[in-house]
């Protein structure tokens, strides 16, 4: 029995995160590593985390984990998009499943460090199963057209968010 729960508690983090492929786009991704996301009120020893990122027309130069990944937002040119996303353990209660879908994302000025000339656009929630949290973010390297908003919910539905088990 011991050994089924360990199974079920590594099941998401034996596919990390990733994008698809998708012409005339980067992709990357961090593999499962030690998160360092807070495991919302769950004691987690090691916790786990695992992060991908699809990007068009600017060259993704930062490590998969940074959050933002400023030293690729310095970079940004117009028409430039990255999608960034990272799933980790621990689940606040009552979060509903992630919607990876922009007309439901909040939006943001953004950044910490870097001007982002068409904001940050953020979705958070959990995987499937509720088996962990996730956090979506598509940076726009301008103002943010029907044009642009098309090609980011393109690489938004290349998501593959690992299964609960």
């Amino acid at each position: 029995m011991l050994g089924l729960l360990a199974a079920i508690a590594l099941a998401p983090w034996t596919q990390p995160l990733a994008f698809s492929p998708l012409a005339g786009w980067q992709t990357g991704a961090s593999g499962t590593v030690k998160s360092a996301y807070v495991g919302h009120g769950q004691r987690v020893r090691v916790p786990k985390e695992s992060a991908a990122w699809i990007a068009r027309n600017v060259r993704y130069r930062s490590p998969a984990t940074e959050d933002p990944p400023n030293t690729t937002l310095r970079h940004l040119r117009r028409n430039s998009v990255i999608v960034w996303a990272v799933i980790f353990q621990g689940v606040p209660r009552g979060q509903k499943r992630v919607r990876a879908d922009l007309e439901h994302a909040k939006h943001f000025a953004c950044c910490e460090a870097e001007y982002v000339p068409g904001g940050l656009y953020e979705m958070t929630g959990t995987g499937p199963g509720g088996a962990y949290s996730v956090i979506i973010r598509v940076f726009f390297g301008s103002p943010v057209t029907p044009a642009l908003r098309a090609q980011a919910q393109r690489a938004l539905n290349r998501l593959q968010l690992p299964p609960s088990r």
